[in-house]
């Protein structure tokens, strides 16, 4: 994280130089999608994550950038990643993909984790971000009264998913390639799974009552987010 924590500190002594800039590509949650055709940007998980790190860096001006897309998959985010990322030059990049992959079963895991390398790869190599992989939150266990009727013929497809252990598998990709490229990851997968073994009915933390997360369900990735960013932080030298 010494660039983003690098740039922070000198906004913060120069007011002059940019702001710090915070880009985030990935699908409906990241873009912020909660109901059928209803966005709500200030709830986003990014806009959360960016009134966090103004609070706790109250001299430095931070722009977060949303590159999500609804529907979107890792393809997708590569396909774009010219326009929407590398030609911004950011200076922190979140990775959020995995929800809308998964539907292409477990035989695709591979090709998901190449492309998401694919998307690390030429980041490192066109830019000078830090990069956050985030793993995807839970989906729908089960088919409920609030899914609308538009979504209802891939409502069985999405609680297969979930329950039988396909995104899990997609979250331990993204794991891989985070420990492999030696990335910073935000496990927002393992967190959902914590409030799971609590006893939480997690359906009930789904706006669309399939894949998107409510308020609750995107703060906690800005909570997740915020303490990887710090854990990466460098200590002052004694």
């Amino acid at each position: 994280m010494k660039r983003f924590f690098d740039r922070i500190a000198k906004k913060a002594l120069d007011p002059r130089q940019p702001s710090v800039v915070i880009c985030a590509l990935g699908d409906s949650v990241t873009q912020g999608v909660m109901e059928h055709r209803w966005l709500d940007p200030s709830a986003t998980y990014l806009r959360r994550l960016q009134i966090a790190l103004e609070e706790f860096f109250p001299t430095t001006t931070f722009n977060t950038l949303n590159a999500g897309v609804s529907g979107d998959q890792v393809t997708g985010g590569l396909e774009r990643l010219d326009r929407d990322m590398i030609r911004h030059q950011p200076d922190l990049v979140l990775l959020a993909f995995g929800l809308n992959d998964c539907l292409k079963g477990i035989s695709n895991t591979g090709e998901f984790g190449k492309t998401l390398t694919k998307i690390v790869g030429r980041l490192q190599n066109e830019t000078e971000a830090d990069i956050v992989l985030v793993t995807p939150p839970f989906m729908a266990t089960r088919a409920g009264s609030r899914v609308h009727p538009e979504h209802s013929p891939f409502a069985g497809d999405i609680a297969r998913c979930q329950n039988d252990g396909t995104l899990a598998a997609y979250a331990e990709i993204i794991r891989q390639v985070s420990s492999r490229e030696k990335l910073a990851l935000a496990d927002v997968h393992a967190e959902w799974k914590r409030l799971q073994k609590a006893a939480v009915d997690t359906d009930l933390w789904l706006s669309n009552g399939l894949n998107h997360p409510d308020a609750r369900g995107h703060q906690l990735p800005a909570t997740v987010i915020f303490h990887a960013l710090l854990s990466g932080r460098e200590q002052p030298k004694a």
